[in-house]
């Protein structure tokens, strides 16, 4: 009974300490996220436009390449384009926060080194501007390509992956800090994870042999639950219980090493 409490204590620190210290310190996050913005676009003639701008123009470049030079509509019917646009873009944010997460506590050692600071809010500050931008980018893109109803459901679909992807953010940034290799590792790491993720291709595209053990890979079923929300016909219930076992599973074990970790940081710094 002793160890269930313990986990369930885990679990619910590991959801409700980032997300409520946030918002208590919201005159601090307020200044760490303009510092986030002012360092990404300081010196650039488009400024603030820069971050809605990289995101839209690789979809610009996703549909040249795959629907004017390959002609996937031709090969694969009309609805390839939107079937990568719908997989491609979260993925792309999803890369961006957990590559930013590996790197987290060195970026911001600046700001605990010598002084106390709520460490437990930095998943949650790397995770802000890419919600923001990404959810604003999927959301016209998931217009221009389905309807209006679809593009209502699209702007949950940036905010819960980044809440189920958590537990992976908080165990990058501890084996970045502690696993030199790892940050180098990382990009390699996600690259093979797209490669073996249907987000370039359907997953009927597979041979039978491989497409059956897709359910082993967490980010296919991320995928089938995205694409299904958006594209239908229904969303496969099966890949939602996986993810949300994997979710209440790593939660917990992620959230404890975080908070092992932090007495620590100061010393590998």
């Amino acid at each position: 009974m002793k160890l269930i409490a313990a986990y369930f204590h885990y679990l619910k620190g590991g959801l409700c300490t980032p997300l409520l210290l946030s918002i208590r310190q919201h005159s601090l996050m307020r200044m760490l996220l303009r510092r986030d913005l002012v360092n990404r676009t300081s010196g650039t003639v488009l400024g603030m436009l820069w971050p809605l701008l990289q995101p839209a123009l690789q979809v610009a470049g996703f549909w040249f390449l795959f629907d004017i030079v390959y002609g996937m509509r031709v090969n694969r019917g009309p609805s390839f384009l939107a079937y990568l646009l719908t997989g491609m873009l979260p993925w792309l944010c999803l890369t961006e926060v957990l590559g930013r997460s590996a790197g987290m506590f060195r970026e911001f050692s600046a700001l605990f080194r010598r002084t106390p600071f709520p460490v437990e809010v930095l998943p949650v500050l790397i995770t802000l501007i890419p919600a923001m931008v990404y959810t604003v980018v999927y959301a016209v893109t998931v217009l221009l390509v389905f309807d209006v109803f679809a593009a209502l459901k699209a702007v949950l679909v940036i905010p819960l992956t980044l809440l189920w992807l958590l537990p992976l953010i908080l165990l990058c940034s501890v084996f970045g800090l502690f696993i030199r290799d790892f940050a180098q590792a990382l990009p390699f790491i996600l690259m093979l994870l797209m490669y073996s993720t249907p987000i370039l291709y359907f997953p009927d595209m597979l041979p039978d042999q491989v497409e059956h053990f897709l359910w082993l890979n967490p980010f296919a079923d991320l995928m089938a639950v995205i694409h299904g929300a958006l594209q239908g016909p229904a969303v496969p219930l099966n890949a939602v219980g996986r993810l949300a076992l994997l979710w209440l599973l790593m939660l917990a074990p992620a959230w404890l090493l975080f908070r092992r970790s932090e007495p620590h940081i100061r010393e590998v710094l």
